[in-house]
């Protein structure tokens, strides 16, 4: 199973255990809420009795405190029926206590005839005695329910406790296994290839056999990427008159690939196992918070974990499109920047919502441009939504402007915009993996303008910046050659 693959399998997991604790611990505090109800119930029964004790004294009748008393009364039962949901109703049939749901229905039955009597009073169809018979008879119903309400209730909630605190132990204590097993694959794979690419060359070892056995998938991909990539500019420039200084530059080309997919492997084993280690510990407190009925901070750990998911899946994601960068595409078409521009928007909704940045794009094609499209949509994507995250927040009118035009035998695509522009010290750094310079605006992987020159590289074209305090603007120069 590849890297990709496991991630995904750490995410599924830890999202089904988080939302089963949830609903364990909702469920868990559904019992206090029915406990409350029975409460109300017997406090408004309470109430209702003095008002019945006052008739019995000759004290003239309340009609609008008793009505407020019944009404009251009532809505316990109903509060009752609507908190029972399809699982709590099997759980109750299961167990022999779904005849609570029969008490809550005859306390309703109860509460709305006793309305029916004191609106007959209130006409003057009733006599006073009759109307106090009949409250003292609904009286007794309520209490009666009231006794008979709290047993099942209990009996429900003691099987509730019993079968879900044991369930989310066991599945808590399963994903800590094999997410940590998991974890340990993934680092070990990354860890052997960081150290197979580390290495001191050896004649008696063959790299292409070492690689079958300490790597797989995407890590995989990445070196023979690289190494098919050397191998047809060596095979190329074989039979030239400048051989030795070429192969010596391929040499050199081939040390510093190494030695960044060394750093590679390094820097994504670091990222992709924090977030594996965060959710490990926060599951284990996940763990001990239910275990002391503190459901509100199971409940916010487990939203922490679903977030670094969240990232580990973003980064998984730019990994796999860094890995496919330098792979080509046979499939070219004519590309309709137009419809690009609207895609792009509606993937980017998330990021141009309430942001007050003014997205302006000129398009001014005079021939059709063929190529593959994912690669302009991943460049003009990466750009845009860099300018919109790194707006100026002092400026009045933030902007991004997006221009793509041809002149003479060239693609020229320019970004600009207004916003808070790179530091000086870190322009040199921009197109490097795993580099951010905000990170308190912005907490993305570090990937894309690494996965933007790797694209222009790929086209056989140039990306240059000028950046100061007052904006940025990223220059792309392509050879039409390559696109038509």
């Amino acid at each position: 199973m590849n890297i990709s693959k496991k991630l995904m399998l750490i995410v599924i997991l830890t999202t089904a255990e988080v939302s089963i604790t949830v609903y364990s611990a909702f469920e868990i505090a559904k019992g206090a809420k029915f406990h409350q109800l029975n409460f109300l119930h017997l406090k408004y029964v309470h109430q209702l009795t003095k008002s019945v004790k006052k008739i019995e004294n000759n004290i003239p009748i309340d009609i609008n405190t008793i009505e407020s008393d019944i009404l009251l009364i009532r809505q316990q039962p109903i509060g009752c029926i609507e908190e029972i949901n399809f699982l709590n109703h099997a759980i109750m049939k299961a167990i022999n206590t779904d005849h609570t749901l029969t008490i809550c229905e005859n306390d309703i039955e109860i509460a709305n005839e006793t309305l029916l009597s004191l609106d007959r009073y209130r006409k003057g169809e009733l006599s006073r005695e009759a109307f106090l018979l009949n409250l003292n008879t609904s009286l007794n119903g309520f209490n009666k329910n009231s006794e008979m309400f709290e047993e099942p209730i209990r009996k429900t909630v003691s099987f509730v406790l019993m079968t879900l605190i044991p369930l989310v132990l066991i599945i808590s204590f399963f994903n800590i296994i094999f997410i940590s097993y998991l974890s340990r694959t993934i680092s070990s794979s990354i860890r052997n290839l960081t150290l197979l690419l580390s290495s001191k060359p050896d004649s008696t070892i063959n790299l292409d056999d070492e690689l079958d056995i300490k790597t797989s998938g995407e890590l995989k991909a990445l070196v023979i990427a690289a190494r098919q990539r050397i191998k047809n500019d060596l095979l190329n420039i074989e039979n030239s008159i400048e051989l030795k200084e070429i192969i010596n530059s391929q040499t050199a080309s081939l040390q510093q690939a190494n030695d960044e997919l060394a750093q590679f492997a390094y820097r994504a084993s670091h990222d992709l196992k924090s977030p594996l280690s965060g959710a490990k510990s926060l599951a284990n407190f996940v763990i001990e918070d239910i275990k002391a009925g503190e459901t509100e901070e199971a409940s916010r750990n487990a939203l922490v974990i679903y977030q670094q998911m969240e990232k580990l899946e973003t980064l998984v994601v730019d990994i796999l499109l860094l890995a496919k960068a330098e792979i080509g595409n046979e499939d070219r078409d004519v590309i309709d920047f137009n419809q690009l521009i609207i895609d792009m928007k509606e993937r980017l909704t998330w990021l141009m919502k309430d942001n007050p940045c003014t997205l302006e794009t000129t398009i001014n094609l005079s021939v059709p441009v063929k190529s593959e499209k994912a690669r302009f949509a991943q460049i003009i994507e990466n750009l845009i939504s860099n300018g919109l995250k790194y707006y100026d927040r002092d400026k009045d009118a933030p902007y991004v402007h997006f221009d793509i035009s041809n002149e003479q035998e060239q693609l020229i695509i320019t970004v600009t915009d207004n916003g808070i522009g790179i530091p000086e010290k870190h322009q040199s750094e921009v197109f490097d993996m795993f580099k951010r310079f905000h990170a308190e605006t912005s907490n993305g992987s570090g990937l894309g303008m690494a996965l933007v020159k790797k694209h222009v590289e790929y086209l056989n074209g140039e990306i240059s910046l000028h950046s100061t305090n007052t904006g940025t603007t990223f220059e792309i120069i392509i050879p039409m050659d390559k696109l038509i």
